[in-house]
C-alpha cells in the first residue's frame, strides 16, 4: 500500500526535492550563531550536471545554536562531521532558494533529480517506494518546464515547515511556474538530504562554511 499524502489544491505543482518553497517573510530565530544559520554557497559541479548554481540557504529553528555548542572549542570539528549533518538533516524551518547559472534541459535536470533520490535510497534517507514516487511527482510537477528547460537566472526556493514543503518556481523572465505545497515527512528528507545526505554535492562545502566560521569565531574571543 502507498502511503498517504496530504496536498493543497495547488500541490500537484509543488516542491522541488532537492531540493530545497515560497520563501518565509519570518524572520530567523534572533541572535543565531553566525557559523550555522546561514549560507551563501555556490557549487561549480552540481548535482544538476552543470556549472553552477547558487545556494541561498538560511536555518530558522534551533539547530544552529545546537551545531555552534558542539562545534565550539574542538580541535578538531570536522571529526563531528556526520553528527553536525545529522542536526541539519532533522530541521523543522529552513528557507532553501536556488539560483541557476547555466541553461540546460528538463530531462537533465529530472534525470539528476532522480540520481540524488537514489542515491538517499541507498543510505535509508527515503526507502525505495518512496523514491518511486517522489520520482513521479517530482516529472508531472515539472512537465510544464518541458519547451523552455531550465534557463540561466530561473529560481527555485523552498520552505520546509516540519513535514510541509511549500515550493516555488520563478523563471528569469519574473514568471511563476511553479507554486504549491506537499506534506510529507520524505518531502523533507528528499530535500534535506540533497544537501546535508552522505552523497550530496553540496555537504562538504556546507559543512566547511560551519567549520571554519566556527573556527574563526573561536579565535576572535
Amino acid at each position: 500500500m502507498r502511503r498517504p499524502r496530504t496536498r493543497s489544491p495547488v500541490s500537484f505543482l509543488a516542491g522541488l526535492l532537492l531540493v530545497i518553497a515560497t520563501v518565509s517573510s519570518a524572520p530567523a530565530q534572533e541572535n543565531q550563531p553566525v557559523c550555522c544559520a546561514r549560507f551563501n554557497y555556490i557549487l561549480e559541479k552540481t548535482i544538476f550536471k552543470v556549472d553552477a548554481v547558487r545556494l541561498d540557504l538560511t536555518i530558522r529553528d534551533e539547530t544552529p545554536n545546537r551545531v555552534a555548542e558542539l562545534v565550539a572549542g574542538r580541535a578538531d570539528p570536522r571529526a563531528w562531521s556526520d553528527s553536525v549533518a545529522a542536526m541539519y538533516l532533522g530541521v523543522d524551518h529552513a528557507s532553501v532558494r536556488m539560483t541557476f547559472l547555466r541553461s540546460f534541459g528538463l530531462n537533465r535536470f529530472l534525470d539528476a533529480n532522480r540520481d540524488v533520490m537514489e542515491k538517499l535510497a541507498i543510505v535509508g534517507l527515503i526507502t525505495e517506494e518512496e523514491l518511486e514516487d517522489l520520482d513521479a511527482e517530482n516529472r508531472a510537477r515539472f512537465a510544464g518546464l518541458a519547451e523552455d528547460g531550465i534557463r540561466d537566472g530561473d529560481v527555485i526556493e523552498h520552505e520546509v515547515r516540519g513535514d510541509t514543503v511549500t515550493t516555488r518556481y520563478t523563471d528569469v523572465a519574473g514568471a511563476v511556474r511553479i507554486d504549491g505545497l506537499l506534506v510529507g515527512s520524505a518531502e523533507r528528507r528528499m530535500l534535506l538530504g540533497s544537501l546535508f545526505g552522505p552523497n550530496s554535492e553540496f555537504r562538504n562545502g556546507l559543512l566547511d562554511l560551519v567549520f571554519t566560521r566556527a573556527a574563526t569565531s573561536d579565535a576572535g574571543e
